[in-house]
């Protein structure tokens, strides 16, 4: 009881900026973990929405290593199941599985996954069907004739409908935006996926504020890993400034920031470890060289 009592703290730790959604995640969460959803449905359906790199991935991972552990999620980019000859590699054939499948089979032990469907609207319309039974009946049958239960799942779909207009607005409330991207929603999938979905959630553009945010939590990992290899560095403001401007895209989000921080930091440390300085020190922004730079304490 602890653990659920303590989940929407802990989700608001590796998603930032978004504590709307979090809350009416770990509502969701809850009610699933202690029976109360309906048993013929899965535990738990979210469709997360908005522009790419904003926390909706992260959030599904999250929440699954937290209550399930991080091997209980399974990640399926729909982008690759967008024609009909994807389809059966998707679903299987005569005896072939599929992608889906081997997931289901490998679950001998019938445990809690969660299953998600990275932008779900690309998937090829025998697919989005398929999605159908699956949130009806929480039962889905393959293409290899087998008949699958899923009611001990968490479904997550994510897209990007509407994020044009969460991207473009300026000084607009967000229930307006909301509004707009659920009104665009319902105008691309079909009104009885929508309906069966649990949670239908609009994810917030990140602003400056939480892009920081985000970078301290992404550039104190990276400095624990290098400090487990010995290497002692801290950071100032300039450093945060200058990893904003470089790892957040306008269309992208906080994706690239992850690699940015990575590629700048180690390139920093390598210059002060070649040049044979000791890899202790502060990471700084440099005007001259236009890059970060490690300098004494």
């Amino acid at each position: 009881m602890e653990k659920l009592d303590r989940i929407e703290e802990e989700l608001r730790k590796y998603v930032l900026g978004q504590d709307h959604v979090v809350a009416r995640v770990a509502s969701l969460l809850k009610r699933g973990e202690l029976g109360l959803t309906n048993a013929s449905r899965p535990k738990g359906s979210f469709l997360f929405l908005g522009p790419t790199g904003v926390g909706k991935t992260e959030l599904a991972l999250s929440f699954t290593r937290y209550l399930l552990g991080e091997e209980r999620l399974f990640r399926f980019d729909m982008s690759e199941f967008m024609h009909f000859d994807s389809v059966k590699e998707f679903i299987g054939h005569s005896g072939n599985p599929g992608r889906l499948g081997n997931v289901l089979e490998n679950n001998k032990a019938g445990a809690c996954l969660c299953l998600l469907f990275d932008e779900m609207e690309k998937a090829h319309p025998q697919i989005l069907l398929l999605f159908l039974q699956m949130l009806d009946a929480a039962r889905i049958t393959l293409g290899n004739g087998r008949t699958y239960d899923l009611s001990g799942f968490y479904i997550v779909f994510t897209s990007n409908i509407g994020s044009e207009n969460i991207l473009q607005s300026k000084r607009v409330p967000f229930a307006t935006i909301e509004r707009s991207v659920l009104a665009q929603l319902h105008l691309e999938l079909r009104p009885e996926f929508i309906a069966r979905i649990d949670e239908k959630i609009v994810f917030k553009k990140l602003e400056y504020h939480t892009q920081r945010e985000i970078a301290v939590l992404l550039l104190e990992r990276e400095l624990s890993r290098l400090r487990d290899k010995g290497y002692a560095l801290s950071y100032d403001d300039s450093t945060l400034e200058f990893l904003v401007r470089k790892g957040i895209d306008r269309i992208f989000g906080a994706r690239p920031l992850r690699n940015a921080i990575e590629r700048h930091v180690q390139d920093a440390l390598a210059r002060r470890i070649i040049a044979g300085k000791p890899p202790v020190g502060v990471i700084r922004y440099c005007d001259k060289l236009r890059d970060l730079i490690v300098v004494n304490i």
